[in-house]
């Protein structure tokens, strides 16, 4: 009788899903003791969060593009395109908002920077596992012609976006003082 019930209670365990060749999970993957079946990653979306452009960037200048808001976690990236090849343009973004004495002080936290550079052009910026929050791109002009910039905000969540900590959040630039700003359109 014991070998008859031990028998029945090892033929009852594979049939609620052990691992047998007639039946247990690859029968029913969903079964007592399989294991869950994970769901596939959502691909990745980019949503564009802000177009803008600024005109008449004299030298030394800086454009302050209106602040924006992201409603979730993300990768955020920014594009900046200009007018003249020969132009050294500089990129920043900051955590929050900051006013032009606060970025001669050197006194905001940018998320992501660039130098001063007149390539690669288009310039983009890429600030990994950003939180959702308020920020706000600056553009500045060194030289040696007045500018114009056009600039492109898009942030990609899902998929394996954001899922790398963001390196450079919070982090303070040395930025060469700008002598003057003006407001983006």
């Amino acid at each position: 009788m014991t070998i008859a019930s031990g028998l029945a209670l090892a033929m009852t365990l594979g049939a609620c899903g052990g691992s047998d060749t007639k039946g247990g999970c690859s029968a029913n993957p969903t079964g007592p003791g399989c294991p869950a079946t994970p769901s596939p990653t959502p691909p990745p979306v980019r949503t564009i969060i802000k177009t803008g452009s600024c005109n008449d960037i004299g030298v030394d200048t800086l454009c302050f593009f209106n602040p924006f808001t992201t409603t979730q976690k993300g990768d955020l990236d920014v594009t900046v395109d200009w007018t003249f090849p020969e132009d050294s343009i500089q990129a920043l973004v900051s955590s929050g908002t900051c006013t032009l004495d606060q970025i001669n002080g050197n006194q905001c936290s940018y998320i992501a920077t660039t130098p001063a550079s007149t390539t690669p052009k288009p310039r983009v910026l890429t600030a990994k596992g950003v939180a959702a929050g308020t920020y706000q791109l600056y553009v500045g002009n060194r030289g040696p012609r007045t500018e114009s910039v056009s600039v492109q905000v898009g942030l990609t969540t899902g998929g394996t976006a954001s899922s790398d900590v963001g390196t450079n959040a919070g982090r303070r630039e040395d930025v060469r003082p700008y002598a003057g700003s003006v407001a983006a359109h």
